[in-house]
């Protein structure tokens, strides 16, 4: 259930200042595509799998919670059922907004970056959470998206996936950094 919260933040990460090292690095081979395997695979095979586990660990974890047994089928009105799809909801927009602070360079660390450096990307920020906000907690998000509110421990939890997420992330990119260091050493 992708509701399209994280529409404004990647508009505003479109809007990102260039990489002042651009013109230091060779020109893209003639033949590669902007979208490359490499970027693909970072984008539905790593971070994708893990905003993915993150948000069906959340909805297990809720119906696991609440008493749920394997080979149940909840109805789609059960409060539990309504609150699993929920905290799966919070996962994927805690984990999308992660994300987006990961993606602002495909090499570079999230935390080179300062975070006033482009004010529309908190402005997204904060448009995407107050969204899923209305939507959790109020009849009418509630009513109009089949949603319930759910507790504070679900949303550390997310915070506490998504953190995981970026560590992961992070690492990817430190290894991926001494990778080019040490081949940039040997030519």
């Amino acid at each position: 259930m992708d509701l399209g919260t994280d529409m404004l933040p990647a508009l505003a990460l479109g809007a990102e200042a260039p990489d002042p090292e651009v013109m230091k690095r060779a020109p893209r081979a003639r033949g590669e595509r902007l979208l490359s395997p490499g970027l693909i695979a970072r984008a539905y095979l790593f971070l994708g799998v893990l905003e993915a586990a993150a948000a069906m660990g959340l909805f297990f974890f809720v119906l696991d919670a609440g008493g749920w047994h394997y080979g149940e089928l909840p109805g789609k009105t059960d409060p539990l059922y309504l609150q699993a799809t929920t905290a799966c909801l919070v996962a994927i927009v805690v984990t999308q907004v992660a994300n987006l602070f990961l993606c602002r360079h495909p090499r570079k660390s999230s935390l080179s970056f300062s975070l006033l450096g482009n004010p529309l990307i908190l402005l997204g920020v904060a448009t995407e959470l107050g969204l899923i906000l209305l939507i959790v907690y109020t009849p009418a998000g509630n009513w109009l998206f089949g949603t319930a509110a759910v507790g504070f421990e679900i949303w550390l939890l997310a915070l506490a996936l998504a953190a995981a997420m970026w560590v992961l992330e992070e690492a990817r990119k430190l290894l991926r950094r001494r990778s080019a260091a040490v081949r940039a050493g040997v030519d």
